[in-house]
């Protein structure tokens, strides 16, 4: 994280960058205010630069964070701004859009985004966009949530809860040094409306994993951090895909017993 520093009392000092490039797209705004700072950026790679429509709803989402933290930190300001508490005038934000993965109908995207609005400490939090090539009333494209690829998420859990679980209980184990003797596996397991659901393609043709991201807090305490599990496609998590999805799925590989 990056924080300007201008040396100048009282004085407000917005800085806009922009950078859209055949590469992708990085964007930043940030501002001081004496001893208020402001803080802002998001990027996306070439392949959410390709499609222009894809890029306008990532962009449409950036400008109305950026427009309700820009109203967060003026309130800030004009309350604490006289007092010398730099934690009551501080509001940073950071969001980068990547690729998670590609088939030749769909493409799949994740974010974390890190923001600090005051306090002891900022948070993460995941995102998840999907890209349909062939959506849209003309065919031109869609944009559409992932986990929509199911019949509802209530369904989702009912199938993957016990694999999910047991995924995320692998990395508590391994991560917190855990005695799993006498431990009930899906105590403070979440469900999947507090978890970001990304399909995952091993060939490009299909999907055949799906990836679970749970922000801090979600899955644990916040030192615990964030958590990314995954689990194969199993027959019955394609009982629950959509019928018009339904193609674009297939069977992952199955751990071994």
């Amino acid at each position: 994280m990056k924080f300007l520093q201008f040396g100048l009392a009282f004085a407000c000092l917005s800085v806009p960058v922009f950078a859209h490039e055949a590469e992708g797209h990085t964007f930043e705004d940030n501002e001081t205010n004496g001893v208020a700072e402001r803080s802002f950026s998001y990027s996306y790679g070439p392949q959410v630069a390709a499609h222009p429509i894809l890029a306008a709803v990532i962009r449409a989402q950036e400008e109305a964070a950026l427009a309700k933290q820009k109203a967060q930190w003026n309130e800030a300001v004009e309350e604490f701004g006289d007092i010398g508490c730099i934690t009551c005038v501080a509001q940073l934000y950071t969001n980068t859009w990547e690729v998670a993965a590609t088939t030749k109908r769909f493409l799949i995207l994740q974010s974390e985004r890190w923001t600090y609005t005051g306090g002891a400490h900022g948070n993460s939090f995941f995102s998840a966009l999907g890209w349909d090539h062939e959506g849209g009333e003309a065919g031109e494209g869609a944009a559409f949530r992932p986990v929509d690829m199911f019949v509802n998420e209530t369904a989702l859990e009912n199938t993957a809860f016990g694999d999910y679980c047991a995924a995320l209980l692998e990395q508590k184990v391994e991560r917190l040094e855990l005695d799993t003797a006498d431990m009930n596996p899906f105590d403070g397991c979440p469900s999947v409306t507090e978890l970001v659901v990304i399909p995952l393609s091993s060939d490009g043709e299909q999907f055949d994993r799906l990836r679970f991201l749970a922000a801090p807090y979600v899955a644990g305490s916040y030192a615990e951090g964030s958590y990314s599990f995954e689990i194969p496609v199993t027959e019955a998590v394609l009982d629950v895909v959509r019928q018009e999805f339904a193609d674009h799925f297939a069977l992952g590989n199955q751990p071994a017993d």
